[in-house]
């Protein structure tokens, strides 16, 4: 069997082999061969990770690598040819083939010549093209933990786990928030910049993925791990021929291309949990003490908001309707201070996998362009999708700063982008702009507002936060990192992997009748007036059975959510 850095550094040369060995069997033998390498987790660890090297660290072209990443433009599926042909320069009568696939290029090797013939047509395929870029609003925790589980071997400098380290540790840049964290607006690329600790930066390339035989469909924003041929150099299109014969070599453009030997769809990027498939009932009850005692922190004397934040960090769309979205539930959050601000972002970037921020004013509304949008009139080389702010995989939290909205005028570019974000709040789909014209895409993406009054930006959920004190300083609990880490996988697990019974669809159920009778009342009661109302009654209490670990509705979680949904009705005077 090759050297493992034969299978790494040069691929191609095993898949050649592979190739003379049987052009029949050619596909599955690659297929079972990279398959049974990869299965083996030593030997996974050893292919490199483009997600670990930055744009300076330059790897070899043509080396395995592996690249966890979101599909963030798709472009023209492309035919490629599956074989050529090559023949010895002192044998012109022996013709030698070779495969072609997972290559831009047709290499002939030295003491050979290509032979210049036109292939049949069997031998043309076509492969899916995609432009990818690492996963935008990926935290720090998960890219460390990446590194720490799943780095590679050989160039590894792992930080040592120190059991003792807890969540004032984690959070110690908590304490220069207060003086260095503010927003700005940065008038040369109109983008609002939040400055907080420097982050370790890694490459931001795009990568074109060349994928072939798909089995399932890939699409737009979908989190993909590939594993596949990397390789750096000089490709030209066929259209584009007549120009290129009048440049210099050296001015070709370079495309970084992976020709995929192997994906996986990720439904999440907790490292954490990958070797979990469950988690225990009592580490689950756990984990949301812990959490609350955190919230419980930033928001003294307020449990009912606390709750409400919780429930919001696991919330997913279960079903979609037209221009509805059930199980979502957005949250507004105000009259807190700016140290509570600060405290609660840098605990969501320590436990959650997926988070970013924006910050709305009518400056940046003005100037910001929110809409992904493609300028399909461009030179083919910068026909590419314009990534913005919201063009984020599923399941990611968008926490939306508001409290810098002041009075003023918004333009038609500040009303667009207000529109998007109403759209992504109520119907959870972000428009695309394609140059002449424009689509709907459907997204999942938790949204947190935080503003001075209740936002302009229409919510689920808006709770105003309560106490008799201002809260100047505030102090975490000693939580070690180990349980930091539960509440990190609490969090994916209940909030994505755990599956809720549908027992309440069961029109014949116990709980279906008692559910029934209960709205029945409510309504001759005058205590909803709407479907609308009703609606977000099953979402929290759907949210509340989750959070315990429980699958299945009881009356008991039914009258937890009631109580929780007309506590904060009475507190907001609706």
């Amino acid at each position: 069997m090759p050297f493992i850095e034969d299978w790494i550094t040069h691929p191609m040369t095993i898949i050649n082999r592979l190739h003379e060995k049987s052009s029949s069997t050619f596909e599955n033998d690659v297929r079972n061969y990279f398959q049974t390498h990869i299965n083996n987790l030593d030997l996974y660890k050893e292919i490199p990770s483009l997600n670990d090297h930055d744009d300076e660290c330059l790897l070899p072209s043509g080396c395995l690598v592996r690249y966890r990443a979101m599909v963030q433009d798709m472009a023209d599926d492309e035919i490629y040819c599956t074989q050529y042909k090559v023949r010895p320069n002192d044998h012109h009568q022996v013709e030698i083939e070779k495969s072609a696939k997972y290559m831009d290029l047709f290499v002939c090797p030295p003491g050979y010549t290509l032979i210049e013939q036109e292939p049949p047509r069997e031998n043309f395929r076509s492969r899916q093209c995609f432009s990818c870029i690492p996963i935008p609003n990926e935290t720090q925790w998960v890219k460390d933990n990446y590194r720490l589980h799943f780095g590679e071997q050989f160039t590894m400098q792992k930080r040592p786990i120190n059991d003792q380290d807890n969540i004032q540790q984690l959070l110690s840049p908590l304490k220069r928030l207060k003086t260095t964290t503010s927003m700005e607006t940065n008038n040369d690329n109109n983008e609002a910049i939040v400055k907080a600790e420097p982050v370790k930066t890694t490459s931001k390339s795009n990568y074109m993925v060349k994928v072939y035989d798909t089995t399932e469909e890939i699409l737009l924003n979908t989190m993909v791990e590939f594993i596949g041929i990397y390789y750096d150099h000089s490709v030209i299109k066929a259209d584009s021929i007549q120009s290129v014969n009048e440049m210099d070599q050296d001015q070709l453009p370079k495309i970084k291309t992976i020709h995929c030997i192997q994906y996986k769809k990720l439904s999440h990027i907790n490292p954490l949990l990958y070797h979990l498939p469950n988690i225990e009932f009592n580490q689950i009850s756990i984990s949301r003490q812990y959490i609350l005692s955190l919230f419980e922190c930033i928001f003294p004397n307020d449990k009912l908001l606390c709750e409400y934040l919780l429930l919001h960090l696991i919330s997913r769309i279960y079903v979609r309707q037209p221009s509805l979205a059930y199980g979502k539930l957005s949250l507004n959050l105000s009259h807190i201070s700016t140290e509570q601000f600060n405290a609660l972002e840098q605990l969501l970037q320590t436990i959650l996998p997926l988070y970013s921020r924006i910050s709305i004013t009518v400056n940046t509304l003005n100037t910001m362009q929110l809409m992904p949008n493609k300028n399909v009139t461009k030179d083919d080389n910068e026909n590419q999708l314009t990534q913005t702010p919201l063009q984020l995989p599923l399941n990611s939290h968008l926490l939306i700063d508001e409290t810098k909205m002041e009075c003023g005028q918004l333009t038609t570019l500040g009303l667009n982008n207000i529109k998007l974000l109403q759209d992504l709040l109520h119907q959870q789909t972000l428009k695309y702009e394609f140059h002449v014209y424009q689509l709907d895409y459907e997204c999942d993406v938790r949204c947190l507002i935080i503003s001075s009054t209740k936002s302009i930006l229409p919510c689920d959920v808006y709770i105003r936060y309560q106490s008799e004190q201002e809260v100047n300083q505030i102090i975490f609990p000693n939580i070690t990192k180990e349980q930091i880490d539960n509440i990190r996988c609490y969090l994916t697990y209940v909030g994505q992997q755990l599956e809720f019974d549908q027992t309440i669809n069961n029109v014949s159920s116990d709980i279906n009748t008692y559910i029934q009778e209960d709205f029945v009342n409510m309504r001759k009661q005058k205590i909803l007036t709407n479907l609308d109302d009703f609606h977000t009654l099953l979402v929290l209490a759907r949210l509340e059975t989750l959070s315990y670990g429980e699958k299945a509705l009881t009356e008991s979680y039914w009258n937890q959510a009631k109580n929780l949904e007309f506590t904060r009705r009475q507190r907001m005077n609706v």
